[in-house]
């Protein structure tokens, strides 16, 4: 595939169409216009916008998509936009392979990281409300259209979501239940060991380790792994710190 004319943020593959998604702030591809986010074929071809992409429609959305993820054949998309393929759509849309659909009355900010578990969906960002409903930054559908709060208690912006059975860990750059990271478990929150000394902007869970990227220093530089007891670094780290 070619290049884009503006930073990549998100990547997502869908197996069962073998298609990769790519999004972010650009607004074309090599392969022409395509508006904050665009696909193309595992098997070969060039990239194509998610959208008609002709005169009196609008293909993607209106502004940049920081994360996606994907459940069967459905790509969800959450970032800065209110509209997705021309409708009103605020920070999270749903791409169903030919047209675009809003999540219900969604977040009233940006959403920075999206995850998946069942039939649920949980949004994290800079929003404080989601279905008219006082939510903190982090929030929970299970029916595509009804938003409730996830987690009580945080108290700034969320960057990152992880979601591990019962588990949910979130990270960004908040101070309370704890710095910067945080497990709940649906019951309480829980401090990773010593946590981490400045922002998570990533998290991904492999196995029992907890990964996490972000602009710390420590415990490693940029990037670090928590085993459900210790951190540790992870080599030299990163030497920007680690992004999703």
């Amino acid at each position: 595939p070619g290049a884009f004319n503006n930073t990549v943020y998100a990547l997502a593959v869908m197996g069962l169409t073998a298609e990769l998604y790519v999004a972010g702030s650009f607004t074309t591809t090599s392969s022409g216009s395509a508006n904050y986010i665009a696909k193309t074929s595992l098997i070969g071809g060039g990239w194509s916008a998610l959208g008609c992409g002709s005169y009196g429609c609008v293909d993607g959305v209106n502004n940049t998509v920081r994360t996606l993820a994907i459940s069967g054949t459905s790509l969800y998309a959450g970032g800065s936009f209110t509209t997705a393929g021309g409708n009103p759509a605020n920070y999270i849309a749903q791409w169903n392979g030919t047209t675009w659909s809003s999540l219900g009355t969604s977040p009233n900010n940006t959403v920075y990281a999206l995850a998946l578990s069942g039939t649920n969906i949980y949004a994290a960002g800079a929003f404080t409300s989601a279905g008219f409903r006082p939510v903190n930054y982090v929030a929970e559908t299970s029916d595509g259209s009804s938003w409730s709060a996830s987690v009580p208690g945080i108290n700034s912006t969320v960057y990152a979501l992880a979601v591990s059975g019962t588990d949910i860990y979130v990270g960004g750059a908040f101070t309370s239940p704890a710095t910067n990271i945080a497990k709940w478990d649906g019951a309480g929150w829980s401090a990773l060991g010593l946590g981490v000394n400045n922002t998570v902007y990533a998290l991904t869970v492999s196995g029992t380790n907890l990964y996490a990227g972000g602009a710390f220093s420590s415990p490693g530089f940029g990037v670090a792994k928590w085993n459900g007891t210790n951190w540790s670094a992870l080599g030299l780290g990163m030497y920007n710190g680690g992004y999703s």
